[in-house]
């Protein structure tokens, strides 16, 4: 009998595994590819400011990642919002019922990963911003689009199909960090601020 459910199991989790590894692959490469592209001026638009020059002082690279930013609220607060929709419409409007928990508990969960991956978001958009090449900075924009497409698929697929949505901000935080850390590091911009003391 439990070897007849542990098959059943095995088969359940190679059909499931033949639906979501693709989709993690293209997740993946879709993310890299475009990152990619945006990097190196590839894409077919670009980022401009007024008299469409593409020297961007450091105010106004701070403003526009600002206003990205405000962007990326928007997956934040409709993840707030489902689960306040849960909640007013239900026995969860008592948040200390703990029938009420279950019905609730996939949408908060759905809220906390997004919490957590907005506050990385924000320090490397942030950091990136101050890294980055003028030709560079259309990776500022594709950073967000993926994040809330990334987070937008990420709440459609959930619990089953989360992997998609998931990896595809994963594996921009990683390709962010990445750069982030040569630029810094290897090329050496953060040593430029570090001088020995002379007498």
């Amino acid at each position: 009998m439990t070897s007849e459910a542990e098959t059943k199991a095995k088969v359940g989790l190679r059909k499931y595994q033949r639906t979501v590894v693709p989709l993690m692959i293209v997740s993946i490469t879709i993310t890299i590819v475009l990152l990619t592209m945006a990097l190196f001026d590839k894409l077919p638009w670009t980022t401009t400011i007024e008299n469409y020059t593409k020297t961007f002082s450091l105010e106004k690279r701070l403003i526009f990642t600002i206003q990205l930013l405000f962007i990326d609220c928007f997956a934040l607060l409709f993840a707030i919002f489902a689960v306040i929709a849960r909640r007013i419409t239900s026995v969860a409007i008592n948040p200390l019922d703990p029938k009420g928990q279950v019905l609730v508990e996939q949408r908060q969960r759905i809220l906390q990963n997004t919490l957590e991956q907005l506050v990385v978001k924000v320090i490397l958009s942030f950091t990136l911003c101050t890294v980055l090449q003028s030709n560079e900075l259309t990776l500022l924009p594709v950073f967000t689009l993926l994040f809330i497409f990334g987070r937008l698929t990420f709440a459609l697929g959930y619990p089953k199909y989360r992997s998609f949505g998931f990896l595809m901000n994963l594996s921009s935080t990683i390709f962010i960090l990445g750069l982030i850390s040569y630029r810094l590091f290897i090329s050496g911009i953060i040593f430029q601020h570090i001088k020995n003391k002379t007498k």
